[in-house]
């Protein structure tokens, strides 16, 4: 029962009891004593109304307080698995910034000394301290990319839910997960022509991100022309994108399936992996309106699919039989 209802019931006792109190008092003097006893019965019910009142107020101003509680904890938990998986990827991210960074400079060192070792440049010279700088340019822009999913990455607020382009999502995370893959498997993308889904961008993003990372380790090194992961997104039930993430990797035994969305179940060994990615990866979709399932078997690989409501202004009405003819 609600507190307002049993408040109200508590008020239905009090208008009853009033009720009463004013027939005996048309009784007469006869019914003094009974009307005492009636007026000592009533002052002890208005108290246990106030007192029951009083409790009840507390009862639910500390739900909502414990409700505050579990939302900011949900928050903190959300970002700290980001932070894990930005862990994970911190090396291959510093490879990926060090490329680039690295004939960024030597370009520079290029021209410098050939501006300062001639007056006058040949039309050749000239073409080839342009074709530098060119070169100089297109890495800048590389490492602010590279930055800017980062920062897309580890934004810990949330920038509220609204039209996300999904494939503009999954490229961001397999660029953070390519050094993870490159040396397992070969990475396929298939998701572009889909309309947008309801959902935030990062959230997604760190969604996808594990998935991803998740695949790469259930599969050796060494071997990455003979193995695969695909992610391929197509419409799926009515209002819905479905993305199925597949890897050619070791799969999941029958006996931790069930399990396998559970908080802190993980079959790595100790100080390897928390066991948060994939609950996260659920709480998120779910979250969303959507859902999130697996289907795996050893050694065949495993298939997660994430279903997604599309944005509501990109759904399209359902086709009747007259559309069709």
């Amino acid at each position: 029962m609600t507190l307002r209802a049993k408040v109200g019931r508590l008020e239905a006792m009090a208008r009853r009891r009033d009720t009463l109190r004013q027939a005996f008092e048309r009784l007469g003097p006869g019914a003094s004593s009974t009307a005492a006893t009636f007026r000592a019965n009533s002052r002890l019910l208005e108290e246990t109304v106030r007192e029951r009142t009083a409790a009840l107020e507390a009862a639910n101003a500390k739900l909502s307080s414990s409700l505050e509680q579990l939302h900011a904890t949900q928050a903190q938990l959300l970002f700290a698995d980001r932070l894990i998986a930005l862990g994970r990827i911190a090396a291959g991210v510093g490879h990926e910034i060090n490329n680039p960074l690295a004939f960024i400079l030597s370009n520079l060192e290029y021209i410098h000394q050939e501006l300062q070792q001639k007056e006058r440049l040949s039309e050749q010279d000239r073409q080839e301290i342009l074709e530098a700088l060119a070169e100089t340019r297109d890495g800048a822009e590389r490492i602010r990319l590279i930055v800017r999913d980062l920062q897309t990455l580890s934004r810990a607020e949330d920038v509220g839910s609204g039209p996300a382009e999904l494939a503009a999502v999954v490229r961001t995370a397999a660029k953070m997960a390519m050094h993870e893959l490159r040396h397992r498997a070969r990475l396929v993308v298939e998701c572009d022509g889909m309309p947008p889904v309801q959902g935030n961008g990062s959230r997604l993003g760190q969604v996808f991100l594990n998935l991803l990372l998740n695949a790469a380790q259930a599969i050796p090194p060494g071997n990455a022309e003979g193995n695969e992961v695909r992610v391929v997104a197509r419409p799926g039930e009515p209002g819905h994108v479905l993305v199925e993430v597949r890897d050619t990797g070791c799969g999941i035994a029958p006996e931790h399936r069930e399990r396998i969305f559970d908080p802190f179940f993980t079959t790595k060994p100790l100080g390897v992996g928390t066991g948060l990615g994939l609950a996260v990866c659920h709480g998120i979709v779910t979250s969303l309106g959507g859902t999130l399932t697996m289907e795996s078997a050893p050694g065949r690989g495993s298939i997660f699919r994430v279903s997604l409501p599309v944005a509501g202004a990109f759904v399209q009405p359902p086709r009747s039989q007259a559309d069709w003819t």
